[in-house]
């Protein structure tokens, strides 16, 4: 794999520096997600109870760390990245119709779309409520900046459901707002807060960027690849419901063209049409497009932390990237 073989690094978790610290900002999230509304509570809970790996968060702390470091004052704006990113996953769904999230119902398909949005609004809400507590005006600005983004990004998704003329260029400006912004914004907001120098802060805004559209790609690709029973939903279920991402568009543009084609203007979708795609896709060289492009998005995420200053928090974003190349769900 591509970053494995570009030094000899030290296999360091974010966990192993800043475990305890999560652990705070979920304990955070819990109290700040109480809510008196019964329905309202019920739904958080199941939502708490997917769990998620954290990156966003983790992100915060971990760019903290090149800086003056106060757990106190990050961990709540920890907590506020990762409601924010919960908020747009409930709403992402409504969008999408989605059943399943981590394996999980979702919130719209177990308590309706009405709970959803209720459900979605109130985590904004939560959000911009914690980062007025514990932020700068400049950050609240930011962040409303990146929740802008990301709205504009789920509407260009939506409107090009189905859009078998969607460009390269038309996705990774997508992804861009929908996926990676929010990564440029953890990382931001932690060595900001921090008072890193301005170097420093740029170096790791742009770090989280790359890393995000490499892990929006990698995303995408395991609705080709991934096991159904890690990812916690069906191969094939972005493209089913319209949403044509990297691997697809290649195979689109490709000789492959017009039997994808003919399988995509199908009203409905039979196993074996959706297996005959993800065939193609492959056939084509989708996947490994694909790949290649997430692996110059982590090389390029690479260039900008090579020179900070060599602490653990440098060498588990590193090890961020190395684990990236692996995923499987």
């Amino acid at each position: 794999m591509l970053m494995k073989s570009q030094s000899n690094r030290l296999a360091v978790s974010y966990v192993d520096i800043i475990g305890e610290e999560l652990k705070r900002v979920d304990e955070h999230i819990k109290t700040t997600l109480s809510s008196k509304q019964k329905v309202l509570e019920a739904a958080l809970k199941e939502l708490l109870e997917a769990g998620g790996k954290r990156l966003r968060p983790a992100l915060v702390l971990l760019s903290g760390k090149f800086g003056k470091y106060d757990r106190k004052k990050l961990i709540p704006l920890a907590a506020a990245v990762e409601i924010l990113h919960m908020a747009t996953l409930v709403h992402d769904d409504i969008i999408d119709e989605s059943k399943i999230r981590r394996g999980r119902p979702t919130v719209q398909s177990r308590w309706g779309k009405d709970v959803a949005v209720f459900t979605g609004d109130f985590l904004f809400a939560k959000t911009f409520l914690l980062l007025a507590h514990n932020t700068t005006f400049e950050n609240m600005r930011g962040l409303s900046k990146v929740v802008k983004a990301i709205c504009e990004g789920e509407i260009a998704q939506y409107q090009s459901r189905y859009d078998k003329h969607v460009t390269v260029r038309q996705y990774l400006k997508r992804i861009g707002r929908k996926t990676a912004l929010l990564f440029a914004l953890s990382c931001y907001i932690g060595a900001h807060e921090s008072e890193c120098p301005s170097k420093v802060v740029r170096c790791l805004r742009e770090f989280g960027f790359n890393f995000g559209m490499a892990f929006q790609i990698t995303d995408d690709l395991l609705d080709f690849t991934g096991d159904p029973a890690k990812t916690g939903k069906p191969v094939g279920s972005d493209f089913v419901q319209g949403v044509y991402t990297l691997p697809l568009i290649y195979a689109i543009n490709s000789s492959y063209r017009d039997e994808v084609i003919k399988i995509l203007d199908k009203e409905s979708y039979v196993p074996e049409d959706v297996e005959r795609v993800i065939e193609l896709v492959h056939a084509s060289g989708g996947i490994e497009y694909s790949r290649n492009m997430a692996r110059s998005y982590l090389k390029r995420a690479s260039t900008f932390i090579d020179g900070l200053a060599p602490i653990p928090a440098k060498a588990a974003l590193e090890n961020l990237l190395d684990g990236l190349t692996e995923r499987s769900y």
